[in-house]
């Protein structure tokens, strides 16, 4: 659903300071996904609603700004070529912030950093994917994995790293993807960071650094984006995680709200689950199949499993079941109502298309109030100029 707000001047004015760094955007690491775009989809930050206990607590130290600032996570070190020199620059403990002091919240030691789902193939390797914003090349790629004796409360330092594996100048598809193989050590498993430098050839030095945190599955197939276009039908687009890591806790006497949305902000679906002791711990699998049993393959609660080629819900890692959907002008929301907590209810004043208004009248609708500035019926507010925002 979408959410308005207002911004104070100096609100606008920092986000005026922020757009100006576009202008020279690069990229970050897609899949597996990136802290620093995890954070940016995921949302919240400007209407205090993050979901993710990991990055609201980067959004704590750092603000908004490693989010806005996704494809900027970069270091310029003259000397390039000479890790002494990178690791003079991006210092240990400041490695998922490339050394970047006003990045530094995506350095915080959390359990709740959303980890992707990474099944190697026969050959221990998996299909990464870059975005690249703005393609440089030439250039090349270096990836870290943290150690299987990494201790993950602790900041991450070049020690803990090994180089796992590179690659030389890679060239960019046109749907501005830079994608390439990565060799993983073999018997490997479990949680890890997947560290990635892309280093660009040129004087100033300009390279990326990427954090992604994964689960490691010893073999398999891996996961396709949903959004991949190399087959016909998968061909939903994810708009964000289902279960959120930190969601809860869920407890019996609770209830469990999903709701989807079209572009305008209209309610689609709305399905609630009440939470007793015996599906505490298996109501995302419920929801997931309650919600998917009422669609006609125009949405989805899951993944898509490649080599059976259909969406299914994964039940044995359930943060890695996204919501998937038409396109991206849909939206969805998953609510916990805790035990004695009266569920939300529609205003009373909700906008009809047959009701009759007068001016001064007030109504709510997507989410906002408005008032009639003269007699009207059947004229939906925000479309026209019978109806001037309130709130």
């Amino acid at each position: 659903m979408k959410i308005y707000t207002s911004l104070s001047l100096l609100g606008l004015s920092t986000l005026a300071g922020l757009s100006t760094f576009h202008v020279s955007a690069h990229g970050w690491v897609e899949f597996p996904n990136a802290r620093q775009n995890i954070c940016y989809q995921d949302g919240g930050f400007w209407t205090n609603e993050i979901p993710n206990p990991a990055c609201q607590a980067a959004f704590d130290q750092s603000g908004a700004y490693p989010f806005v600032q996704r494809s900027e996570v970069s270091a310029n070190v003259a000397n390039y070529r000479d890790m002494a020199h990178v690791q003079a620059i991006v210092r240990d403990g400041e490695l998922c912030s490339a050394g970047d002091s006003a990045k530094a919240g995506l350095n915080v030691v959390s359990s709740h950093w959303q980890r992707t789902d990474v099944a190697l193939d026969e050959n221990n390797q998996i299909d990464f994917v870059f975005y690249g914003k703005a393609p440089h090349n030439p250039s090349y790629w270096q990836f870290y994995l943290t150690k299987a004796n990494y201790d993950s409360s602790q900041p991450l330092t070049w020690n803990d790293l090994e180089l796992i594996d590179s690659a030389g100048n890679i060239a960019i598809d046109e749907q501005k993807r830079y994608r390439t193989k990565v060799t993983f050590p073999a018997g490997r498993s479990g949680d890890a960071i997947l560290y990635t430098r892309w280093q660009r050839v040129d004087a100033a030095g300009e390279g990326f650094y990427n954090c992604s945190d994964i689960t490691l599955r010893g073999s398999g197939t891996p996961p396709t984006d949903p959004t991949d276009p190399s087959d016909p039908a998968n061909n939903l687009t994810a708009l964000g995680y289902f279960v959120p890591q930190g969601f809860g806790p869920v407890e019996a006497g609770d209830t469990i709200r999903f709701r989807t949305f079209d572009a305008s902000g209209a309610e689609i679906v709305d399905l609630s689950l009440a939470i007793s002791a015996n599906n505490t711990t298996t109501w995302a699998a419920e929801m997931a199949d309650q919600f998917n049993s009422q669609q006609n393959g125009d949405w989805y609660v899951g993944i898509w499993h490649q080599e059976m080629k259909h969406y299914m819900f994964d039940s044995n890692n359930i943060y890695a079941n996204q919501v998937l959907a038409p396109n991206d002008s849909f939206s969805y929301a998953l609510s916990l109502i805790k035990a004695g907590t009266p569920p939300p209810t529609e205003p009373d004043n909700l906008w009809r298309k047959e009701a009759v208004y007068n001016a001064g009248d007030v109504v709510t609708h997507n989410g906002r109030e408005w008032t009639a500035q003269w007699w009207t019926t059947g004229e939906e507010p925000g479309s026209t100029g019978e109806w001037g925002v309130w709130r």
